[in-house]
């Protein structure tokens, strides 16, 4: 793949009309605004942060597994990542959210990316060995299987995420467009550094460094007027 083409391929599974269902999900977002946990733009700044440093420590370890996964081992190593995965989650709404991202990504491969083979084998690979479609492990695989370098993938994963959660702050009337995009570029800025010298690690060492945002995700049914539906 040439660089051209790399990066318009990059530009395209970034765009938030790829949809994949990200934009639906607000995690711990929409409590922590109706609670009042975000009420000035510093701690605005300081949530997102804390959202890209989990990212960092628990999601980008798995990513980097998934990556390194040969398509004859997909079976196995698979569902072992994801029983590591599950077993760290405590909200059963972010593991539901992932199931159903997971799957739009590998339809969308299969469909958009329909000229590479060994991305139609693995797509078709998940619906008949019935394999757990985590969002985060496809995701990984999928990058692999379409030429992507691991730090673009990196990349890529992180400003979709953070990417979403602007666009939840838009939609729950948080912040402007402009603003929330400002936001968004301070924090990218931020980590840029941080995710070039990000060094993989295995992901039996991934762990949660934001517990707070998964109790406020847990909060989310207790909201009385909910814009996202878990």
């Amino acid at each position: 793949m040439d660089i051209e083409t790399n990066l318009m391929l990059l530009m395209q599974m970034s765009d938030s009309s790829f949809p994949i269902g990200g934009f639906a999900y607000s995690y711990g977002l929409e409590v922590a605004v109706k609670q009042g946990f975000i009420s000035d733009n510093e701690a605005l700044f300081e949530y997102l942060v804390t959202f890209g440093n989990q990212l960092l420590s628990f999601d980008f370890p798995y990513i980097c597994a998934a990556s390194d996964i040969s398509p004859e081992t997909v079976p196995i190593l698979v569902k072992e990542l994801s029983g590591y995965y599950r077993s760290m989650l405590l909200n059963p709404g972010i593991q539901k959210s992932g199931e159903v991202m997971g799957r739009n990504w590998l339809k969308l491969c299969e469909s958009v990316y329909e000229g590479n083979v060994e991305m139609l084998i693995m797509c078709r690979y998940f619906g008949s060995q019935e394999l757990p479609s985590d969002f985060l492990i496809v995701f990984g695989l999928s990058m692999q299987l379409l030429g992507f370098p691991l730090r673009q993938a990196l990349n890529l994963y992180f400003y979709m995420a953070l990417r979403d959660q602007a666009s939840a702050l838009i939609r729950l009337g948080a912040a402007g467009p402009s603003y929330a995009h400002k936001v968004l570029t301070s924090v990218l800025m931020y980590f840029e550094c941080i995710i070039q010298q990000y060094i993989p690690v295995p992901y039996s060492m991934a762990y949660k460094s934001a517990y707070l945002l998964e109790v406020a995700q847990l909060s989310h049914e207790r909201v009385y007027s909910k814009l996202f539906q878990n």
